[in-house]
């Protein structure tokens, strides 16, 4: 399975526990272009965001440019 996929369907699980997570996740990223429709395999654009999931961000912080960012600006403000 697409690491976007399961990314999405564990955060589904622990956040809704009344709906089935496997069918909510493959549903929005079909919508959102992440899988094929009708199957759960990865276009292109899912498999690239799967490899930036949450993991990766967590793993790699000097890429996350936006939290890099907020902390220059705020110690221009200082």
């Amino acid at each position: 399975m697409p690491a976007i996929w399961k990314e999405a369907v564990r955060k589904i699980a622990k956040t809704s526990p009344n709906v089935n997570p496997y069918a909510v996740a493959t549903s929005a990223l079909q919508k959102a272009g992440d899988l094929k429709p009708g199957t759960r395999e990865a276009t292109k654009k899912g498999e690239m965001r799967g490899k930036h999931s949450e993991g990766w961000r967590h793993a790699h912080p000097a890429k996350d440019g936006g939290r890099q960012r907020a902390k220059r600006l705020l110690k221009d403000y200082e």
